[in-house]
């Protein structure tokens, strides 16, 4: 989960190399050449594709749409009238989100520690990346972005016991990958099957292979493993991460504010992590008996 959220987060600074390539051509070639990689490793894995039922395949539609296209397309929709900060800020309240509904969906009380390792965690997260100039539209496409990522996670968590966190990843980037390019034809035409130039096609290849062949996968095994509840305060370290980054490519600058905030995002990590948060979670996963 450190590995994805870290290279997730220096995507948000591969982004803004970007600025001037087509934004859903963007998406489709990262998405595609994100399929590829993940389809050679899955090797014999894929016969048990044949197996899947029509709902396995709209769960994995659904990680597509949510995960990845709606997400990017929420933000990118944001920041056209909100500043970057506040799509962040938004976002950044996934974990606590994510640690309010998971137990109500399976019909028991959230966790007091779950809880405050959650709030920690938000409280970091906008330390860390403080709250800028929107408008109601930025305001309501933030939401959207977040809705999507915490439908996202909550999706995930059934459907990897379906699937394994290889083959899901492998497929929903395949998706991604399609819905992508079909929407570039209709939006952008053909302006973005040009050559990109030497830094777009490195940030493309960073969102491409790190971001979304391996943080994708890394996520969805972390969600396999960790549970929904203990996987979501991950989300905090990706603006940690964006922020730490940021300054490699001169596109900003730490300070003492976002140091605290990393704190406050360790501290929520630490608490969530502890052994009464995942005895707790064990637990739900197992179910009534």
């Amino acid at each position: 989960m450190i590995l994805a959220s870290l290279v997730i987060g220096a995507s948000f600074v591969a982004s803004s190399l970007l600025t001037d390539f087509p934004v859903w051509g963007g998406q489709a070639i990262r998405f595609t050449a994100a399929a590829l990689v993940l389809s050679a490793l899955c090797g014999r894995r894929w016969r048990i594709v044949q197996t899947w039922s029509a709902g396995v395949w709209l769960r994995i539609a659904g990680l597509a749409v949510t995960g990845m296209l709606g997400y990017n397309a929420a933000i990118i929709t944001a920041e056209r009238t909100a500043e970057p900060a506040v799509p962040g800020a938004i976002v950044g309240c996934a974990p606590l989100a994510v640690v309010l509904l998971s137990p109500l969906l399976q019909a028991r009380t959230p966790a007091a520690r779950g809880l405050v390792a959650a709030g920690l965690v938000v409280l970091g997260t906008y330390v860390v990346q403080g709250f800028g100039r929107t408008d109601a539209s930025g305001l309501g496409w933030s939401t959207v972005a977040l809705a999507c990522e915490v439908a996202f996670t909550l999706l995930a968590a059934s459907t990897l016991t379906l699937t394994g966190p290889l083959l899901a990843s492998a497929c929903a980037s395949g998706m991604a990958g399609l819905m992508a390019g079909a929407t570039a034809f209709a939006v952008e035409g053909t302006s973005w099957l040009r050559i990109p130039h030497t830094s777009e096609a490195a940030a493309l290849a960073w969102q491409a292979v790190a971001a979304t062949a391996i943080g994708f996968l890394c996520w969805c095994r972390g969600i396999d493993q960790l549970g929904t509840e203990r996987s979501a305060l991950f989300l905090g370290l990706i603006p940690l991460s964006a922020a730490a980054t940021a300054p490699l490519v001169g596109t900003g600058q730490l300070s003492v504010a976002q140091l605290i905030g990393c704190l406050l995002v360790a501290g929520g990590l630490a608490l969530g992590m502890s052994r009464m948060a995942g005895s707790r979670e064990a637990a739900s996963r197992q179910g009534p008996g």
